[in-house]
């Protein structure tokens, strides 16, 4: 039988809790639990139901979001062993999905059964997330573990996610193995060159998840005149231009992200038919709406404005407004590209959102191509969190 000391550093669940983890999710939250284990922050506990008998194993958290499961079943997994063979599994996924590209992701959390990290590469080096202690108190063995599956020159934390307070956890940018970058690194993202800034650059420096998008709607470009919102460093505009636009105007409001997407411009050798506008975007496209100025494809990637589901409200309305105000952009014939990153927004609700401002200007649409997150950021089947891309290229008919 089990001592007391292992018993009392048991989580048991309820029956809500149960259930999530019977249909594979591999969260566990505070709230289903009728027995707190004694324990410290990022302790590997085990976790069962009402009669005793365990149904995991995960890593504990004093918030709400008390459990990260790391496997299922009675057997106590070996952390560091089950942390080599995902990552190895991970990689191979990658290999076959992401062969040739210099830029994607490793790790994608939970997707990848390593809660609590996100690992992206940048040619030969990481850029890491560890956002729990769970991982974060063994960071210098997680390090080495990364190196033994694939040969590393650097390692970046660049922790300055949002939460990190929760876990006791410092948000901090810093050297882990190896020497930082003392110069933006170049690498391919999608089908152009870019400059990363890992240090100060957003992310893990580069937004990986959308970079494929610009190929997908390739042709939307051809000879148009393109508005890219919330452009950061360019990569909509500058595919654009690769593609046969015939201008592209920028609206971004980080002049640092400005200043590496004109190098972004220049390294690759296109022409130079890019202006941006420095600002905020819902203040400049007020300004576009006095002007009456109108483009072929107008391209809104907006950051996440429902990180939960409390903000639902204020999301939509956030994001109708940039759809209408895009739509008031275009002519017949012209095409809205509107992306959402919010987790808890789902894909009809912003499709609905986008169909109600569509409504509002009195155009009607039709789906030219649907846009999900790529497959080096897999959605994990039953977890809907794990699913926070979604997007529409939509044209517009008057």
């Amino acid at each position: 039988m089990p001592s007391e000391k292992k018993l009392a550093r048991r989580a048991v669940l309820d029956d809500a809790g149960l259930k999530r983890i019977v249909a594979g999710h591999p969260w566990i939250f505070r709230g289903n639990l009728r027995q707190i284990p004694q324990c410290s922050p990022g302790d590997l506990i085990a976790f069962s139901d009402m009669r005793g008998e365990i149904r995991g194993w995960g890593l504990w958290s004093e918030g709400d979001l008390s459990i990260r499961v790391l496997t299922f079943g009675k057997k106590e997994p070996d952390q560091m062993k089950l942390l080599r063979e995902r990552l190895e599994r991970a990689l191979d996924w990658r290999k076959k999905w992401c062969a040739g590209e210099d830029a994607f992701r490793w790790v994608h959390g939970e997707a990848d059964g390593l809660p609590g990290i996100v690992a992206d590469l940048y040619g030969d080096l990481l850029s890491l997330q560890i956002s729990i202690q769970g991982w974060h108190r063994h960071l210098d063995d997680v390090v080495r573990t990364f190196r033994k599956v694939r040969k590393l020159s650097a390692v970046v934390l660049k922790n300055e996610t949002k939460h990190l307070d929760k876990e006791g956890i410092s948000a901090e940018t810093r050297i882990l193995f190896g020497e930082m970058p003392d110069k933006p690194l170049k690498v391919k993202i999608g089908s152009l060159l870019a400059y990363v800034d890992i240090e100060h650059g957003q992310k893990t420096g580069a937004y990986l998840d959308v970079r494929r998008v610009p190929q997908a709607i390739e042709p939307i470009f051809h000879g148009a005149r393109v508005l890219d919102c919330f452009s950061y460093q360019g990569h909509f505009g500058l595919h654009a231009l690769a593609a046969g636009a015939m201008e592209v105007v920028a609206i971004e409001q980080s002049k640092d992200a400005i200043d590496i997407a004109k190098k972004n411009l220049s390294i690759n050798g296109l022409p130079q038919k890019m202006t941006w506008l420095h600002g905020n975007a819902f203040d400049l496209m007020r300004e576009l709406d006095g002007r009456r100025e109108r483009f072929d494809v107008v391209v809104m990637d907006p950051p996440p404005f429902s990180p939960g589901k409390k903000n639902l409200d204020s999301a939509k309305r956030g994001y109708k407004e940039l759809a209408l105000r895009g739509f008031k952009r275009l002519p017949d014939k012209g095409y809205l590209v509107f992306l959402a990153c919010s987790r808890a927004f789902s894909r009809d609700m912003l499709l609905e959102t986008l169909c109600e401002a569509a409504l509002d200007e009195g155009v009607r649409c039709r789906i030219a191509q649907e846009i999900r997150q790529p497959q080096d950021h897999p959605v994990l089947a039953g977890v809907p969190e794990t699913d926070y891309l979604k997007g529409f290229a939509l044209e517009v008919i008057r």
